[in-house]
């Protein structure tokens, strides 16, 4: 169903004229990860020229011919040191606004249980914004996830791709759009959030509550070198799954912040000020359960492809 159905979305710039696109490929190093050891024997399979792997306790392990395209530049992403504002009633502080960890997981991986726990875990936080997101080629393994949708899967792929990987897997976790790290502990985890909640901001985020929605004001602190997506993410809270077949088979498994869409609200080119009015849906409907929670995303895309880069901003709605 469209996006339009469901949100009312108002732009306002605050600057007439035709933008300057900027387009400046960026990502971050993204590493492979596992948080326990592979257990079974599920061979690889390829996914469109890339090769996907079970939690890799051997990065080197990928099916042949992965990744047969050109890995692309990647400059350091520069962060810039906000503009001191004064504070007012209407405006998000920035240390209230999210670290986002995306986790890459499926029902049918048998070494993916550990890594939704910690996200359950990171979900009574509210300065960190866990979320899941279900990818759909393990179900062969004799389970189809129930959450997941080839988008997700396409998503994976684009970090994948910005990032220079040459193999999928789950579980993997990425920080922001831009970190991960080969086998975290809780401990390093955490460090590599507290390095990015400490980080100077890039934009100034500004929310009020009207009767007409969420107005949210964005504005960049400096110049920010790439063209943006204002996303809407919407997510469930908590969801618990019987698996009676497939590599975890016979375990009960608890997810949170299960991604159940995720939607382009606008782009913008992070010149002038940008201004949204959201309102999130009054009426889920069948597409979307009552508990439907929802946040924007602000992420910069990168080079031509419009891969998927940093996330600046994440502003949680509900």
């Amino acid at each position: 169903m469209h996006v339009g159905m469901f949100i009312k979305c108002k732009i306002d710039m605050a600057h007439g004229g035709i933008p300057r696109q900027i387009i400046n490929v960026c990502a971050g190093l993204l590493v492979a990860l596992s948080l326990t050891a592979l257990a079974g024997g599920a061979q690889a399979q390829d996914l469109d020229g890339i090769a996907v792997i079970t939690a890799p306790d051997d990065p080197g392990r990928a099916a042949p011919g992965a990744m047969n395209f050109a890995a692309p530049v990647r400059p350091t992403l520069n962060s810039f040191a906000p503009v001191g504002m004064p504070p007012s009633a209407e405006r998000m502080p920035i240390a209230a606004l999210p670290v986002v960890v995306e986790l890459f997981t499926s029902q049918g991986c048998s070494s993916c249980p550990p890594a939704d726990a910690m996200i359950a875990r990171l979900s009574e936080r509210r300065d960190i914004l866990p979320l899941s997101f279900h990818v759909d080629y393990w179900d062969y393994l004799g389970w189809t996830d129930s959450f997941a949708r080839p988008e997700f899967t396409d998503r994976q792929e684009g970090y994948a791709r910005a990032s220079g990987e040459r193999a999928l897997y789950t579980p993997q976790l990425i920080i922001d759009g831009r970190d991960t790290a080969v086998a975290p502990g809780p401990a390093q985890l955490m460090s590599l959030i507290e390095g990015h909640r400490i980080a100077p901001a890039m934009l100034s985020v500004q929310r009020e509550s009207t009767d007409d929605g969420e107005v949210i004001e964005m504005s960049p602190l400096s110049e920010l070198g790439a063209p943006m997506a204002i996303l809407l993410v919407r997510f469930a809270p908590q969801r618990e799954i019987q698996v009676t077949s497939g590599e975890n088979r016979g375990r009960t498994i608890t997810y949170a912040n299960v991604v159940l869409g995720l939607d382009e609200l606008a782009r913008w080119n992070g010149e002038q000020p940008l201004r949204l009015t959201v309102r999130p849906d009054e009426a889920n409907g069948e597409d979307f359960p009552p508990d439907t929670r929802h946040a924007l995303l602000v992420q910069q895309e990168l080079g031509d492809a419009s891969l998927p880069g940093p996330i600046l901003a994440a502003v949680p709605l509900d």
